[in-house]
């Protein structure tokens, strides 16, 4: 009984169509040519009058042709990197499904969308540049650091949008981590690294060096800092539309607070918060 008042709560008062979608993107600072990064969550009650291609669709109107729109499609899920390598899966980079949501997996199979080769943090990516943004990154052993898809984020003043979506799910913080791995007092990455296999768009399998996240590293990293740090600063922005919940961070903002809480001796990171 709860369930259903309160579908027909979000049916008949917490609706919105695609271009309330488009209108509140726009007010909470999105405009054309952006670079944008998505992370979400379709759920079922979050009052949208449509098809998750619907709301891909609202998303890429508001970045336009001449920006970058960008969504994670990681094939694997409650593991870590490590995991997934051991696993010797191929990351076939048309064939396998993203695992970051419904939304990610129906605008990975969408029109003019290309996905990046990395085995472990593979980047589906829409827009005139789309090429471009995702060139090279099977060559980056640092899959989310120098020279890949996510530093080139932060070089186009990339913005990042949660939709229904914890923070805990934006990608770009490993970024942010590799950027601080010389003053944590423990190795960021595995001594070695791993190899992990594509499947490319020529049917060529690759075999890729990819460094992992080491596990005293996984075990110490304190997030909840990094976001009270950002709160603090007012980074991030919030906003509701119907039933949904939007967030958007400017990737630069986020660097430059974690490069301040360097400066200060502070880390997000901490040998205490071991699980």
């Amino acid at each position: 009984m709860k369930s259903k008042i309160k579908s027909l709560i979000v049916k008949h008062l917490m609706s919105y169509k695609k271009e309330d979608l488009c209108n509140a993107l726009n007010k909470l600072g999105l405009e054309t040519g952006d670079c944008l990064m998505v992370h979400s969550s379709w759920l079922p009650l979050n009052g949208f009058k449509g098809r998750p291609v619907d709301m891909v669709s609202a998303l890429k109107d508001v970045a336009g042709q001449s920006g970058i729109l960008i969504m994670p499609t990681l094939t694997y899920q409650n593991k870590s990197s490590r995991d997934f390598l051991l696993s010797s899966t191929p990351m076939d980079v048309t064939r396998s499904p993203s695992m970051m949501g419904l939304l990610s997996e129906v605008f990975r199979r969408g029109k003019d969308v290309t996905r990046s080769l990395s085995p472990t943090h593979p980047l589906a990516v829409w827009g005139d540049k789309r090429d471009e943004f995702v060139q090279g990154h099977e060559s980056c052993l640092v899959p989310f650091g120098v020279g890949s898809p996510f530093e080139k984020l932060l070089q186009c003043n990339g913005k990042i949008l949660t939709i229904d979506a914890p923070f805990a799910t934006i990608t770009f913080t490993h970024y942010l981590e590799d950027r601080i791995a010389s003053f944590l007092p423990f190795p960021l990455y595995d001594p070695s690294p791993m190899t992990g296999q594509v499947i490319d768009y020529d049917k060529k399998l690759l075999e890729v060096q990819v460094n992992v996240i080491s596990e005293i590293a996984n075990s110490a990293r304190c997030e909840q800092r990094l976001v009270d740090r950002l709160n603090r600063c007012g980074a991030m922005k919030h906003k509701r539309i119907g039933n949904t919940h939007l967030m958007l961070i400017e990737c630069k903002t986020m660097a430059d607070c974690v490069d301040d809480m360097v400066k200060e001796g502070e880390v997000f990171f901490d040998l205490s918060c071991e699980r």
